[in-house]
């Protein structure tokens, strides 16, 4: 599976890679302290009639930096335009600021040079093109002028031909609207298995599942060009946090209770509790608080809290899966790739570094790798309690000397058999089994031979009996054995080898000259039968056979 999904990735990432800087022949930063710098119309009137002495060339073009507290002004050079290509496709050339999250940005474009500004979270942007990037369109080779406010590290930059970026953004759109249908497709299919099964881990599961989803479409913003989702644009950045830190919570409940935590690593998994749920919880709760007004605190803490759940999610896993919990070796599995990932992007952007199309497609792409992975999990943990399930029945229906079903378990087989045999119109024999003199073999050589003799008749009866006969202890030494399809008189001749069998065979046990012997019963199932009658007419039969002289077989028609 891992192999599939680095192909689908390689392939995928090649139609929506980008050449950050690509289009931009130069970035001159505005250095100008006295003109404000908040994205306001006046301010770009301002920077665009500012003379070429008040900015400040950079080094490098793939992005704007240089930015003072997540705010600042930049004039960028396009590349020419190739001739015709506007006319080939009609559309002219895009800038393209990648990757916004929490910031807003304020343009000043030929040909008019007409400020307008654009978010993730507001309807501004441009419906045709995914919030990947803010895409401004504009025409002609003048300089363009950019300003930024609420950065949270240097946004990436490009120029592009507007079919060639439409071209990309399609393939960028399949790959997120792709993971995204296996999420949803996964989370509505572990909810209804919750909604049958009432177990607190699928609805866990399912949770986590659509809050990853939902953080990943807030952060690339188009969670907000969705309907149902487009009052969430109100709560600006900080409503992903509070998504992100959200899903951290209840990711890590989660992973406790299906991993088997709490058993296996009781003390990592109360570490685990309080990073990862409980501090979390409660910076959420001061994060939705009025007071402070000021947020900026959340992000270092918040993120110092997931990276620090990540290390004792990862180490509390390794060890439980070492003491024996198998699934969370499925959560290792499923989980640390995207932990890797999800810290080398979350690292990347606290350190103001733009991110790699490797750590952008790579994180929804596991995200869907471990959803699938952890149902496979879920699957495995539904079937070892459903083999646990029957392994208690099977215990419950069985003697625990002979192995044989006991009285419980023979009568409610032979219910099922007498139905069947009336649905399929076929015969049914029932036969009582009872040892002869068991109580004197007790009382002469102890009761381990009694015992012995007990199990030595069943694997007699087991290696006479055909596929389908059904044996059951329902006494002290009294056995019922029924025979599906047989007929009075073929199930005679199986009782006549099993008290010759039976007399050959156990006349000596454990070294003690037992010289066991059977009396049978023999009965046919009638149409007025029920389960009872049928036990107490073959009962019946075997006391005439003890009456008899015993080791013998009486017929009872």
């Amino acid at each position: 599976m891992s192999r599939v999904l680095l192909v689908l990735l390689m392939i995928l990432l090649a139609g929506c890679a980008r050449q950050d800087g690509a289009g931009i022949r130069s970035i001159d930063r505005h250095v100008d302290d006295r003109l404000p710098v908040a994205a306001a119309d006046l301010s770009a009137d301002r920077v665009v009639a500012a003379a070429d002495a008040r900015f400040q060339p950079l080094a490098r073009t793939e992005h704007l930096a240089g930015a003072v507290d997540g705010r600042g002004w930049w004039r960028l050079r396009p590349e020419p335009s190739t001739a015709g290509a506007s006319a080939t496709h009609g559309r002219g050339r895009l800038l393209l600021v990648y990757y916004p999250y929490s910031a807003r940005v304020t343009v000043a474009l030929p040909p008019d040079y007409r400020p307008r500004s654009a978010s993730i979270f507001t309807p501004e942007p441009d419906p045709a093109y995914s919030r990947r990037a803010l895409v401004f369109p504009f025409e002609g080779d003048g300089p363009l002028y950019v300003g930024v406010e609420s950065a949270r590290y240097p946004l990436p930059v490009e120029v592009r031909d507007a079919h060639d970026y439409a071209v990309q953004d399609q393939a960028h759109a399949r790959l997120l609207w792709g993971s995204a249908g296996i999420l949803i497709g996964v989370s509505l299919a572990v909810l209804l298995f919750w909604s049958l099964l009432r177990e607190r881990v699928y609805l866990l599961f399912a949770l986590s599942m659509a809050l990853q989803l939902l953080y990943v479409l807030c952060a690339y913003g188009d969670a907000y060009s969705l309907p149902a989702l487009a009052w969430l644009g109100r709560f600006g950045v900080e409503g992903i946090w509070f998504v992100a830190t959200s899903s951290t919570i209840v990711t890590v409940l989660f992973l406790i209770e299906f991993g088997e935590l709490r058993p296996r690593a009781p003390r990592l998994s109360g570490i685990l509790g309080w990073v990862g749920a409980r501090l979390p919880g409660l910076l959420l709760i001061a994060l939705v608080l009025p007071w402070p007004a000021y947020k900026g605190w959340f992000p270092p803490l918040g993120n110092g809290l997931l990276l620090l759940a990540n290390l004792v999610a990862i180490v509390t896993l390794a060890v439980a899966w070492l003491r024996g919990s198998r699934h969370a070796g499925f959560v290792l599995i499923a989980w640390v790739p995207m932990i890797s990932v999800s810290t080398a992007r979350t690292v990347q952007l606290g350190a103001g570094i733009p991110l790699t199309p490797w750590l952008e497609y790579g994180l929804p792409l596991l995200m869907a790798f471990a959803a699938v992975v952890l149902v496979l999990g879920l699957a495995d943990r539904m079937l070892t309690f459903r083999r646990e399930r029957d392994a208690a029945q099977r215990h419950a229906e069985r003697d625990g000397l002979t192995g044989a079903y006991n009285r419980d378990g023979i009568t409610a087989r032979l219910g099922h058999a007498l139905n069947e045999t009336r649905r399929l119109h076929q015969p049914l024999a029932v036969l009582f089994l009872d040892l002869d003199h068991f109580k004197a073999i007790n009382d002469n050589y102890g009761h381990p031979i009694g015992d012995a003799c007990l199990r030595a008749v069943v694997e007699v009866i087991r290696d006479q009996a055909r596929l389908g006969d059904q044996l059951g202890r329902v006494g002290g030494e009294e056995f019922l054995l029924y025979l599906p399809g047989a007929t009075l008189a073929a199930a005679r001749g199986t009782a006549e080898r099993l008290r010759s069998e039976v007399q050959t065979r156990c006349r000596e046990v454990m070294g003690a000259p037992v010289r066991l012997t059977l009396s049978i019963g023999v009965v046919e199932c009638e149409p007025r039968d029920t389960v009872e009658s049928l036990i107490r007419r073959a009962d019946e039969a075997m006391y005439r056979a003890k009456h008899a002289g015993r080791n013998q077989v009486v017929v009872l028609a």
